[in-house]
């Protein structure tokens, strides 16, 4: 289409231009004839020289426009002065023949000023006009006919377009008004998915995969404000239902101690569970690494591992640790210890009396490799697939105390840091934990 349309337009323009061109050529061959014969005669073109010339010329090429004038823009046999005065002048100072187009009468001319050369000094112009209506007029038909057939060609195909596009469209508007109507309150709703020949399957077919995501995060969300509530809300209990009972009449001293003692022991509970939370908040922040440093972790681990020999001596549980030194990684030094800290703390927890626990750390191409192994209870395959998620506990453990997010927590750190947390468990066989972090360059 915009093809044909340029191929109008272009044939309409070589041909005006052509016209106008040939147009000029006659003009020049005339005048410049003119000139050159006036030009040999007479060094006066107000000679009767000029005026026979004028007068053969006249005859010999009828209709046309023809007047001789001085250098002053006079016309010669004539008192009146000649009304191209701006193209005489610029012939005569530029001394090359000037061209414009100007109506004179009821006529379109196309006029030349030819410039008079006697012995190399200018004495007048020659000025000629051809009447151009003729040509005028067939390039008006011509344009307008041009501008029918471009109509005629262009219409079907902007009607064509416009049917095309609102098919497209159609779909859309109405997958977008379907879609504005989905809110956090009907998330189960779903758009009905077209056939898969439609050029709309795919962004359905991806957006309902979107709203089951959202969902699924939506109820994550809920379960986990649930869980944080638990959480918070049985020790507050607790203290609250300890200080009522202690507070209804007046008691001995060992009864207020060991009221204050269960006060104090919930409100570590309280605030071991807040301080886990503030740690996952962490870690869920766009952009944490704008907060590290190198750290080194050979020293942080040797450091947890003479405060775990401490943790394990409860249980009688054998600690071994086997660091190599000089580990360097960039982190948060606080949170990579409470990384590893809540890993140890969960072997010592899930380790029988007279176990044991080992702690390496190592170099493995560009890692740095830590390894958490136990000889504790061990983890069945049913729970490996949750061992990271938020409050969970493994089947048959849920005596052990603990507030279920003490892995949760160190898995997204880890995941913060650019690293990985891997586990292998075997139900009474004991469970290694790895933690691979990327070394400072």
């Amino acid at each position: 289409m915009v093809i044909s349309v340029v191929l109008f337009f272009s044939f309409y323009i070589i041909t005006q231009r052509s016209i106008l061109m040939e147009t000029d050529r006659s003009l020049f061959t005339h005048a410049s004839s003119i000139a050159e014969n006036i030009g040999l005669n007479t060094s006066n073109v107000y000679d009767d020289q000029t005026e026979e010339i004028v007068f053969v010329s006249k005859t010999q090429i009828p209709g046309i426009f023809l007047e001789v004038t001085d250098t002053n823009g006079h016309i010669v046999n004539n008192e009146e002065t000649a009304i191209l005065q701006d193209l005489i002048v610029r012939a005569i100072q530029t001394k090359t023949p000037s061209y414009t187009n100007r109506k004179l009468g009821v006529s379109d001319l196309r006029i030349i000023a030819f410039p008079i050369n006697n012995n190399g000094q200018i004495i007048g112009t020659v000025v000629m006009g051809h009447p151009v209506d003729v040509y005028t007029n067939a390039l008006g038909v011509l344009k307008k006919t041009l501008l029918l057939l471009a109509l005629f060609f262009i219409a079907p195909f902007i009607a064509t377009g416009y049917f095309l596009s609102q098919n497209a469209v159609s779909p859309i508007v109405i997958l977008s008004k379907r879609i504005s109507q989905i809110t956090e309150e009907n998330l189960s709703e779903r758009i009905t998915v077209p056939s898969k020949s439609s050029e709309t399957f795919m962004l359905v077919e991806n957006f309902n995969n979107l709203l089951d995501r959202l969902k699924n995060a939506f109820l994550k969300e809920r379960q986990f404000v649930g869980e944080v509530a638990h959480e918070i809300k049985t020790p507050l209990a607790v203290i609250k239902s300890n200080a009522e009972v202690t507070l209804s009449k007046k008691r001995d001293m060992d009864e207020y101690e060991k009221s204050l003692n269960q006060v104090l022991e919930h409100t570590n509970k309280l605030t071991k569970s807040l301080s886990g939370l503030i740690d996952f908040a962490w870690s869920q922040t766009t952009d944490v690494t704008i907060q590290f440093n190198k750290i080194n972790l050979s020293d942080l681990l040797k450091g947890i591992c003479d405060n775990s020999r401490y943790l394990a001596q409860t249980k009688n549980l054998e600690v071994n640790c086997d660091i190599n030194e000089n580990i360097i990684v960039l982190g948060k030094k606080d949170k990579l210890s409470q990384v590893f800290i809540n890993i140890i703390d969960n072997s010592v927890k899930f380790t029988p009396q007279n176990g044991s626990i080992s702690i390496k750390l190592y170099v493995k191409q560009d890692l740095a490799i830590a390894e958490v192994k136990d000889t504790g209870l061990g983890i069945g395959k049913e729970d490996l697939r949750t061992i990271f998620d938020r409050f969970t506990r493994a089947k048959g453990n849920e005596h052990i105390q603990g507030h279920g997010l003490g892995l949760a927590i160190a898995y997204a750190i880890v995941k913060a840091h650019g690293g990985d947390i891997e586990v292998e468990s075997e139900k009474n066989k004991g469970t290694v934990f790895t933690v691979k972090l990327k070394l400072s360059s």
